[in-house]
């Protein structure tokens, strides 16, 4: 179950849908639909049962959280994690298609951060509630999941990472 204004944002983008084409269509004010996608602003039953419509599926979809497409989750191994991790600091690609999305998604993220920390910030969490590509992620994986790929990915940087004399540590 992923939070309502996630799961409204990702069933949006699956339809193909402008923010402003679905509040057409739903009858709600675009600025309302945009503080609903944040999760700032609660949604009526009317509202939520429009939305549906809508995006052409069941209300309950929405307010169980289920998101579109939400494939089974990958088994998390210390290997795979190793593997995405590799394959995000050397920008090399990955073969099994679920590997490489969640590959290019924590690429997304992290490759930002470590740059801005210098490829030596360790520990942080990621944000996922303001990054559209982790929503889905999010929804698959439990937190600490997330939160150890992303540190294995800041160890492989900082140990990729040239220092001041341009050598490898």
């Amino acid at each position: 179950m992923i939070p309502f204004g996630h799961c409204l944002q990702l069933w949006r983008k699956k339809r193909g849908m402008s923010q402003a084409l679905l509040a057409q269509k739903a009858g709600v004010p675009q600025p309302n639909l945009s503080a609903m996608e944040r999760g700032e602003r609660e949604v009526s039953l009317r509202t939520l049962r429009a939305l549906a419509l809508a995006l052409d599926i069941p209300a309950g979809v929405l307010a169980d959280g289920v998101g579109p497409d939400i494939e089974k989750p990958l088994v998390l191994t210390r290997d795979r994690l190793e593997r995405i991790a590799q394959a995000v600091t050397d920008g090399k690609s990955l073969a099994d298609p679920q590997e490489k999305k969640l590959a290019r998604g924590a690429a997304l993220l992290v490759k930002g951060r470590l740059r801005a920390a210098g490829h030596r910030g360790k520990g942080f969490i990621p944000d996922v509630s303001t990054k559209t590509p982790w929503r889905s992620i999010a929804a698959a994986y439990r937190p600490e999941e997330i939160q150890s790929l992303v540190e294995r990915i800041s160890e492989k940087a900082a140990v990729y990472d040239p220092g001041p004399r341009g050598k490898n540590k």
